[in-house]
């Protein structure tokens, strides 16, 4: 299964890449259903990322359910970040074994941008019997995470300055 989906945000690529990107262990700040996150590894990974990844809490009690998400590329030029989330405690009844994310952010305008994000989603055995089901949720619930991501970059980042040339 792959899943994609595309929001265009009224800030620079710049912006929405920094966020996106080198505060990835911010994720709380505009993920709906993330109270907290932080880095693994912090400090540039092999990769050239800023951090190997990060560790995202499912709800507010610290040893309940977690995604850890491992950074798997990363392009400053090309404005790309992949990355597998494996989730940790998480119950049995949960459809997905792993995930795989691609996001890229693309300029579109002065001061707009196009957020990509394309899930690979690896289910376990069970899930296919609700196939369908899942193949409506997916593209509903990530759709959710980037419009969080417009209203908080949006919302919170100050217009950057025109560059002049």
């Amino acid at each position: 299964m792959k899943i994609t989906k595309s929001i265009i945000i009224n800030k620079s690529a710049e912006q929405v890449w920094e966020l996106v990107a080198h505060q990835f262990d911010k994720a709380h700040l505009w993920m709906g259903p993330i109270p907290h996150s932080e880095a693994l590894g912090k400090g540039s990974s092999r990769l050239g990322a800023p951090m190997e990844g990060r560790v995202c809490n499912l709800s507010d009690n610290p040893n309940g359910a977690k995604v850890k998400e491992v950074i798997t590329e990363f392009s400053e030029t090309d404005k790309i970040i992949a990355f597998d989330v494996l989730p940790v405690n998480n119950p049995a009844i949960v459809p997905i074994r792993q995930n795989h994310v691609m996001m890229s952010v693309q300029p579109v305008g002065k001061n707009q941008s196009k957020v990509i994000w394309t899930a690979s989603p690896q289910l376990k055995w069970f899930a296919y019997l609700f196939y369908p089901l899942l193949r409506l949720v997916f593209p509903v619930a990530f759709g959710k995470l980037l419009t969080g991501l417009k209203r908080y970059a949006e919302n919170n980042l100050v217009q950057s300055a025109p560059v002049s040339v």
